[in-house]
């Protein structure tokens, strides 16, 4: 589990990434695939460091707040 600073709307999101078959976009936590390019980006990140990503709506901009095992 991640949690991010979302640095173009300055939210604070939560996510878990999950294989297929496992997603869940409704939940305070949003299980996401690995594929997909929010996770891509985060993987091998660590706390602090701000991820940039292309998005369907654009580029996005994250800074990592904490890291959680699920």
């Amino acid at each position: 589990r991640v949690s991010v600073k979302d640095l173009n709307y300055d939210d604070i999101e939560h996510y878990e990434f999950v294989g297929p078959g496992e997603e869940d976009y409704t939940s305070e936590v949003m299980k996401i695939l690995t594929t997909s390019p929010l996770a891509q980006a985060m993987m091998g990140k660590k706390v602090g460091d701000v991820v940039e990503f292309q998005a369907p709506r654009g580029i996005q901009k994250y800074e990592v707040i904490t890291i959680d095992d699920a």
